[in-house]
């Protein structure tokens, strides 16, 4: 009987331990503020923060992934898809902000900023946007610290992004709809043969 109840115990804590999230390890500041980045062509459309230090690593991407992502349902940031890592980051203390050419937003977006504090350390707040084709290349970020009222901008993450979709030309369709019309009158001429 004495056993069972030690086995029932561990069981009963490791069951505990299990059911901590995994993004455990980030620590909320305060409540983050859609009016912290702005941008022709962008919508800030949801945003998770401020969280203490700078999350903005691969180090700590699998924890911000939980935070996000989450399962379905229970993530900041439902239906997005974080991938396997930051696509790409920037140090920057001065706005605006630009992940280069070689990283155009588009669509369904989420950015990570952090901002210093100096001795008493630094926040980072997450941002899903939603970016459309008047996109101008950049976006406006609070160069202070808003958490904190002090400490400037730090660096800048992008973690997901959709590229940009070809639309095709009305040419396109006539000509596909030129192409099946001939495979129909051929198809009607073998027929008649």
């Amino acid at each position: 009987m004495k056993f069972s109840r030690s086995i029932l115990a561990s069981a009963a804590a490791a069951l505990m331990i299990a059911a901590v999230p995994a993004h455990a390890a980030i620590v909320p500041a305060s409540t983050c503020s859609f009016t912290d980045v702005s941008g022709i062509g962008l919508t800030v459309t949801d945003c998770s923060g401020y969280y203490l230090g700078n999350l903005n690593n691969n180090a700590d991407f699998a924890d911000v992934k939980a935070l996000l992502q989450g399962p379905p349902g229970v993530g900041e940031f439902p239906g997005v898809d974080l991938g396997a890592g930051i696509d790409t980051q920037v140090n920057t203390s001065a706005s605006p902000v630009s992940f280069g050419a070689g990283f155009p937003l588009f669509g369904d977006t989420v950015i990570g900023i952090h901002w210093g504090g100096g001795a008493g350390g630094g926040n980072t707040a997450f941002y899903r946007l939603t970016v459309n084709n008047t996109y101008t290349g950049s976006f406006n970020v609070v160069t202070v610290n808003p958490a904190r009222g002090f400490g400037g901008l730090s660096n800048a993450a992008l973690y997901s992004t959709q590229p940009a979709v070809a639309i095709p030309e009305p040419e396109t369709y006539a000509l596909m709809l030129a192409g099946l019309g001939a495979m129909a009158f051929m198809a009607r001429r073998r027929k008649l043969a």
